[in-house]
Order: structure tokens, then sequence, then C-alpha cells
């Protein structure tokens, strides 16, 4: 058996990824395809992007979210 050899054609490997799939209202996914393809992207990418900078902004924000105060209630006895 010969080896397979990368001789530099295609598109280069983005890295490992993983599939996360959704479904969402015919307009927004209709919205999502027009800019996609008016940016010059893939809808996967467009989307990817959009999740990427949200994500990072939640992730920032991560104690925010994951602190609860206590309330100011006494306990009766």
């Amino acid at each position: 058996m010969s080896a397979v050899i990368n001789r530099g054609g295609g598109r280069p490997s983005k890295g490992l990824r993983d599939y996360i799939g959704f479904r969402t209202p015919a307009k927004t996914a209709e919205d999502v395809k027009m800019i996609a393809t008016a940016k010059g992207m893939t809808v996967t990418d467009y989307v990817s992007a959009a999740v990427d900078r949200s994500l990072r902004e939640d992730l920032a924000m991560l104690d925010h979210f994951a602190h609860q105060e206590e309330l100011p209630i006494r306990i009766a006895s």
C-alpha cells in the first residue's frame, strides 16, 4: 500500500471541528444565507463567526452569570 500524500491542493484544514445543529425560523435562515452570500462567506463560516463573537463576550462575563448574591432575608427561628 502506498501512503497518501497531500500535494497542496484543496482547501486548507480549519482544524478539529465538531457539529452543532439547530433549527431557526425560516426568515432568520433566509437572512443568514443572504448576509453570508453578500460577505462572500459560507453559512457555516458566518454563523461560526457570529457565535464566536458572542461566546467570547459571554465567557468574559461568566463570573457574573455564575455569581448569585444572598438575599438579605433573616431566617425565622
